[in-house]
């Protein structure tokens, strides 16, 4: 389904992003969520990528697990705006999902509803404020691509979303806990 070169990059990312976590003082369960929740976006990536879809199954039933998993290890978040472990989550994802939603609305952005689901789901995995950050690096790094395509061929041309917002996701959580 997935080429061996998409598989072995997202393994080394996901390995590399463990190893981050560790070396940012995160607990070895703590870094297994955390690791899980980059497989799980990596997964999302792949997916719009080849398919153009993103199954809700992929998107909504995860959002109640990080619930659980935040509460359980509250100190998961970087920069938690709250000692509440049910905040910092709900804020992100209430915050991502205002903005994709009212995108998604607004007339010719070819914006779908997995984007949207997408980017509650972000927003419950990184927390506010993290999300932010996630949201404007996944979007200015699909901006900068989409921009170098299209002076490059003199053609429009339309890219799947969700790798450019996962990507920024990872990014800006790992550039989190380095901080």
């Amino acid at each position: 389904m997935f080429s061996r070169t998409a598989i072995s990059l997202a393994s080394i990312l996901i390995l590399v992003s463990g190893a981050c976590s560790l070396w940012a003082g995160k607990s070895l369960i703590q870094s297994g969520i955390l690791v899980s929740f980059f497989a799980l976006l990596s997964l999302i990536a792949f997916l719009d990528h080849t398919d153009h879809k993103i199954p809700n199954k992929i998107t909504l039933f995860p959002i109640p697990i990080v619930f659980i998993l935040s509460y359980l290890s509250p100190d998961i978040f970087e920069f938690s705006v709250t000692e509440t472990w049910w905040v910092t989550p709900l804020v992100g994802s209430l915050i991502t999902g205002l903005i994709f939603t009212s995108c998604y609305y607004i007339p010719k952005t070819q914006l779908g509803g997995g984007d949207v689901k997408l980017a509650l789901l972000i927003g419950c995995i990184s927390g506010f404020p993290v999300c932010l950050a996630s949201l404007f690096l996944g979007l200015l790094i699909f901006i900068l691509k989409q921009t170098v395509i299209q002076y490059s061929r003199k053609v429009v041309s339309t890219s799947a979303l969700a790798p450019y917002l996962s990507g920024g996701t990872m990014i800006s959580i790992l550039i989190a806990q380095q901080i």
